[in-house]
């Protein structure tokens, strides 16, 4: 399990009297104050819809014969390896449900409230300990060979289960450490690896709805939408020269922010960025809210850039993203500046407990890879119990990959999304598997090891219990021989006509080219940086903005037009050609 990670305040409550989660501390039904639900941080709570309870209901089927009915369930999404959950029902942890990368399955590991919850149901997966056994497990030992009175003939090494007593009383969960037939052979050793053991039980309420569940968070739900409205006119007003735009993903935050931005009365335009390996429902949903809301949503359409780009970079990874500038950033800046000469100041559904990155950047940034666009989040605090209630109490279309059980909406084969989420997209969606079948090939044609297509692929430099695996990446390299004046030698040939044109942004008389390339050591850092681009650019467009006398254009390549060009170097900022 991962590191507790504290990107701001963690707040769930409970109201025992109504059964209803709260995000404040009283309810807004019955007026009392809630009881406060410990769970781990961040604290991205979300509501349960049919492919999570799908999933949940599957994972007890397998290993305890049962399933819930009717439950509103909390999911609440902790650090891991890959995708784990706390599972939240009537204000209580039952246990945490997690993605097993060795079992490619989802596996539900219980606290003692999921033992008394799914004692009365289960068909298997259950131990009973005889009297002399219960005590020893009580006070903290695992449960030995000779306590055990009773067990399910069909348990197996690993499997988790509940312990009872004599009398049918859960009082412990744990880890089976034999399977059923060494438990009836054996006469010494560990039965059961106890992880939780107490007494107590279940109590049985009536179900809330999820009317209920909002009446309960009105007042919560109003205070923050005034505030996000109040922001939407306060930034709206500094940035006063600047047109505003809302960006839709299609995702449940932008979804929020868009709302807000209706409710503001603020003229502006929404717009969507087509990546080109978006699903395709997300495509579908974007026409929907167009048609529920009555806007239009622009498309930005990157069309092939990704597949095209795909051989020259190669698959990208977390610590290798590549793919977002080329399909969205670099689209978004040529948008940006064909629209927009002066720049736009676009909404976008950022919110602080995503990651440290996104917490740090704060409600109001500027993109370093988008200069000509200034951005701004409502919802930087709001937490994912919050924009799940608001998208609720205003009954807003939810884009249905989220009731599949995705927790996230994006590209569908994004090397941050877990190994959990591509066997959810794969059960919709069987083109993904060309992607895979893709990377196979890949890991053929460059000399992998073919494990590398299961799980390493999705970063530069991999962790070891994703495999470790690293791709070999090749890249123009360029050394600098000399004193004052540096002679040039490259890794392999070069297009000298493209790296002539780029070194142009240098100022005049520090670089000469005869019979080699010189470059005077004053301007090392900026001329390797120019030569890359020359040689490795994607045609992204991230540049075009930052050049103040418009010198720039796409012409198979970057291409400083020199009549225009004034050697500022304005231009030398981030570019994925150098960076990756």
């Amino acid at each position: 399990m991962g590191k507790a990670v504290y990107l701001g305040k963690v707040s769930l409550h409970w109201c025992d009297h109504c059964n209803v989660p709260l995000v404040a501390p009283r309810c807004g039904i019955c007026g009392e104050k809630g009881r406060k639900v410990k769970i781990t941080p961040p604290g991205e709570v979300r509501i349960g819809f049919e492919g999570d309870l799908k999933i949940l209901n599957s994972a007890l089927q397998r290993q305890f014969g049962c399933k819930l009915q009717k439950s509103f369930v909390l999911f609440n999404r902790i650090p891991h390896y890959d995708r784990m959950d706390e599972i939240i029902i009537h204000g209580h942890v039952i246990g945490n449900l997690r993605y097993d990368l060795s079992k490619r399955d989802f596996m539900l590991s219980l606290r003692m409230k999921g033992a008394y919850l799914l004692n009365d149901c289960i068909k298997k997966g259950w131990v009973i300990a005889d009297k002399g056994a219960v005590e020893p497990v009580l006070q903290g030992y695992n449960l030995m060979v000779p306590g055990v009175l009773d067990f399910h003939g069909e348990i197996k090494k690993g499997d988790e289960v509940i312990v009872r007593d004599p009398e049918g009383h859960a009082f412990a969960v744990g880890t089976a450490k034999m399977n059923a037939e060494e438990m009836k052979e054996f006469n010494r050793g560990v039965a059961v690896k106890i992880r939780y053991s107490n007494y107590g039980t279940w109590e049985k309420k009536e179900e809330p709805t999820v009317e209920k569940v909002v009446e309960a968070n009105h007042r919560h739900l109003e205070n923050l939408e005034r505030k996000g409205v109040e922001f939407i006119k306060r930034i709206k007003e500094e940035y006063a020269s600047l047109p505003l735009a809302v960006s839709f993903s299609g995702g449940k935050d932008s979804l929020v922010t868009l709302l807000l931005a209706l409710d503001s009365g603020l003229p502006f335009t929404t717009f969507f960025l087509n990546t080109g390996i978006e699903l395709p429902e997300t495509v579908e949903y974007i026409a929907q809210i167009e048609k529920e809301y009555g806007i239009d949503v622009e498309r930005i359409e990157a069309g092939d850039a990704f597949f095209k780009y795909l051989e020259h970079f190669g698959p990208p990874g977390r610590d290798y993203r590549w793919c977002c500038k080329v399909c969205k950033l670099g689209p978004t800046t040529r948008f940006i500046l064909e629209k927009y000469k002066n720049g736009l100041l676009t909404l976008i559904g950022q919110r602080r407990y995503e990651s440290f990155e996104r917490m740090r950047k704060g409600s109001v940034w500027k993109n370093e890879w988008v200069p000509n666009q200034v951005s701004a989040s409502p919802i930087q605090n709001w937490t994912s119990l919050e924009i799940w209630l608001y998208i609720l109490w205003k009954k807003a279309p939810i884009n249905p990959w989220y009731l599949r059980g995705l927790t996230r909406i994006g590209c569908y084969l994004c090397p941050s999304s877990d190994l959990a989420d591509f066997e959810i997209i794969r059960h919709y969606y069987p083109q993904i598997n060309e992607w895979f079948y893709y990377l196979k090939e890949y890991a053929k044609m460059h000399g992998i090891p073919e494990e590398w297509s299961e799980s390493s692929w999705r970063w530069k430099n991999p962790p070891k219990w994703a495999g470790g695996i690293k791709a070999k990446r090749e890249k123009l390299q360029i050394e600098f021989n000399g004193e004052e004046w540096k002679t040039v030698k490259f890794s392999k040939e070069i297009d000298e006509a493209r790296a002539r044109n780029m070194l142009w942004a240098l100022p005049p008389g520090s670089w000469r080219w005869e019979k080699h390339l010189e470059i005077h050591d004053s301007f090392l850092k900026e001329a390797r940086s120019l030569l890359i681009r020359s040689q490795e650019c994607v045609s992204c467009g991230i540049c075009l903005a930052r050049c103040p006398v418009g010198a720039l254009k796409l012409e198979e390549g970057i291409k400083i037009e020199e009549e225009k060009c004034i050697h500022c170097l304005d231009c030398m900022g981030k570019c994925p050609a150098e960076e990756f």
